[in-house]
């Protein structure tokens, strides 16, 4: 199944394993008690400092991506209005607001993932739609859904409240606990992460009310309930997972890499095994889709571009990394706290031998949601000019954020994730915004509602018209 866990938020370890407490992404509390305890104000204020001035020294350039007097001026509110003492969950949603404002896809605070958990654990349901935040701020659900007993929900639906919220505030209050260079970016992280941000952030799960919009624009509610079981209507078996491939019949190939965040071995046995089909059934267009990939191991995303590479390429030419206590390794080997260490990347890649590497057109999809290491594949395909790219411009800057350390907060243990490198992307360009696409095109409510996929129909528009 499609995964919603923190794989589709952040960049796995860029050159090192994950195995030390700054870089374990899911540790379990210490006392599992915090989770009901009621923290008292004064140590939440520190959290909050700590928070902040952690961020300041771990991201290395926080003040290229952070309007500092904003952060300072909001962190400063939050802990004025800490007049009580407040759960985990509920200093989240205090603490959680600074997120939006450090203006990065690698720096936030997790939500209480223990909590989440524990609920579902214990038989409770989170929201239970996919849903898709359009270009004009409208909540949709994405797919059909419907029930045993009969009750339907058709995709491109739109929602225009939750228990009685508005859709426009749900999306702007949920986007303020989300990371992501732009509004349009953590919009779209919400939309993948729904079910979470809707209980995290409104305590949305189990029972609820959903009002949707009627084809002639009125409006109906429709109460949902933990005891439905709300089934996805139309989704293959095989669409439903995470890496895939198949022919679209015309010498066409698909493959479908839903992240990065897999291990090498596996994935390169997947890879071998896609391309060596292609060969054997004569594709000659390959459609490579990385629409909802929002990073993990650079490994991976190299060793798919080896097949699609025609000349010796670099996924990166320049790192820059900012050294804390965590990273500045043994000894202070590479240097002390605070300094900043810039590194020319001159690791060239072969690609593959000419008997194994795809030799036809090459077309890669993306999107706002395509982040961390799936841009920095994209920047690779677009730079060196290995493909053509449709869809959308990235949300995320095209030099990227990476390899972020991991913290708890002291108090109440929520856990914050903060970036210490940046990558320059192959070219060298420090031009700003994302990677843009050869050809844009746009999902609509309409498209949505016909079935209809914009992108892929573009490639083979594309593809017939070669």
């Amino acid at each position: 199944m499609r995964r919603t866990a923190f794989s589709l938020m952040i960049t796995a370890c860029f050159l090192t394993g994950c195995s030390e407490p700054h870089l374990e992404i899911f540790p379990p509390l210490d006392d599992p008690a915090l989770i009901e305890k009621k923290i008292a104000p004064v140590d939440l204020r520190e959290d909050i400092d700590a928070f902040y001035f952690g961020a300041l020294e771990r991201h290395p350039d926080l003040v290229g991506y952070a309007d500092i007097p904003a952060l300072e001026a909001l962190s400063s509110s939050l802990k004025a209005n800490i007049t009580k003492p407040l759960t985990r969950l509920e200093f989240f949603r205090t603490v959680g607001q600074l997120t939006h404002t450090f203006g990065d896809g690698h720096s936030m605070l997790i939500w209480p993932y223990q909590e989440y958990e524990r609920l579902q654990e214990t038989g409770n349901k989170p929201f239970p739609f996919r849903v898709h935040i359009d270009q004009e701020n409208q909540l949709l659900i994405k797919n059909n859904y419907q029930t045993l007993s009969g009750e339907n929900i058709t995709a491109g639906s739109r929602i225009t409240a939750i228990n009685g919220i508005s859709a426009e505030t749900l999306i702007d209050s949920m986007q303020r606990y989300v990371g992501g260079e732009t509004e349009y970016l953590r919009k779209q992280f919400v939309a993948a992460r729904f079910p979470i941000y809707i209980w995290a952030v409104h305590d949305v799960m189990n029972d609820f009310t959903l009002n949707l919009e009627t084809e002639n624009g009125g409006t109906y509610s429709l109460a949902i309930s933990k005891n439905q079981a709300w089934q996805e209507i139309g989704e293959t078996e095989e669409e439903s997972r995470d890496f895939y491939y198949k022919n679209l019949g015309n010498n066409t190939a698909y493959l479908h890499v839903g992240h990065f965040d897999i291990d090498p071995d596996w994935f390169e046995e997947f890879i071998d095994e896609a391309f060596e089909s292609y060969t054997n059934t004569g594709a000659t267009s390959l459609v490579v889709d990385v629409r909802a990939n929002t990073g993990g191991n650079t490994d991976t995303a190299l060793y798919l571009s080896r097949y699609l590479a025609n000349k010796p390429f670099r996924m990166v030419s320049k790192v820059r990394e900012k050294l804390n206590s965590d990273n500045r390794g043994w000894f202070n080997y590479k240097g002390n706290a605070g300094d900043i260490i810039d590194t020319d990347w001159d690791d060239w890649i072969d690609p593959m031998p000419e008997g194994k590497r795809f030799r036809g057109e090459k077309y890669v999809l993306i999107s706002p949601i395509t982040y961390s290491s799936g841009i920095v594949f994209a920047s690779t395909m677009k730079d060196f000019s290995f493909a053509t790219l449709i869809g959308q411009e990235t949300g995320g800057n095209a030099n990227q954020t990476a390899q972020g350390n991991l913290f708890n907060l002291p108090h109440s243990q929520l856990r914050a994730y903060i970036t210490t490198r940046m990558l320059v992307r192959p070219s060298g360009a420090n031009t700003p915004g994302g990677i843009k696409p050869d050809y844009e095109v746009h999902a609509t409510q309409a498209s949505l509602q016909a079935g209809e996929d914009v992108e892929l129909n573009q490639a083979l528009e594309l593809i017939r018209s070669k």
